[in-house]
């Protein structure tokens, strides 16, 4: 159930890892369940509109790549937000997960002990996370598998903006611009799902 079932994992494991109940919502089951037609690949381009502080990011980043890489520890992530601590702290959660005792009960991936870092680490498989802000620089990292038609990993851009600098149309267009020249270019397959939220 861990492997098709992505509410049902982030309930799981938040649970394992904080000893409380995964707090129950309509909008994590119907999200849940559009975030599982991307594992399938029924979905490769998704933006997800949701008010703060309803758990997207607890969901639709860090259990979503912990549970990609269960699916396939070779996948490759890119992970983005417009603050590089936002990304570097929901990259180090997906990795604590992942190296959990609870996790590792179930799935035994291991990190390799070279690129441990919350900017970039990778499996023992190949797969792994890089994060950076949304302006930052994407170096030597893509996105997916070259040549493989499972799922492969993502690209996930979580708060590409400031709230704050939503409202300008220059700071709108530097981010528009990153996304069409470097971002959506660091897709190792046409068929390397982009999430936005």
């Amino acid at each position: 159930k861990l492997l098709t079932d992505l509410y049902y994992f982030t309930r799981y494991f938040y649970n394992k890892q904080t000893g409380n109940k995964f707090v129950r919502g309509e909008h994590f089951k119907i999200l849940s369940d559009v975030l599982e037609k991307v594992y399938t690949q029924e979905i490769t381009r998704l933006i997800i509109n949701i008010p703060p502080r309803f758990g997207k990011t607890e969901l639709a980043v860090v259990n979503f790549i912990a549970k990609g890489l269960m699916i396939n520890p070779k996948a490759k992530f890119i992970h983005t937000s417009y603050s590089d601590s936002l990304a570097l702290e929901n990259s180090n959660k997906v990795r604590d997960l992942v190296k959990s005792d609870a996790f590792q009960e179930v799935c035994n991936i291991k990190i390799k002990t070279d690129t441990d870092s919350k900017a970039k680490w990778y499996t023992e498989d190949g797969g792994g996370v890089y994060a950076t802000s949304s302006g930052g620089a994407i170096t030597g990292f893509g996105a997916g598998i070259v040549g493989y038609d499972g799922f492969g990993g993502a690209i996930i851009i979580d708060d590409p903006i400031k709230p704050d600098d939503a409202r300008s149309a220059q700071v709108r267009d530097k981010v528009n611009n990153k996304f069409e020249t470097t971002i959506r270019n660091r897709v190792n397959s046409r068929k390397t799902p982009i999430i936005i939220i």
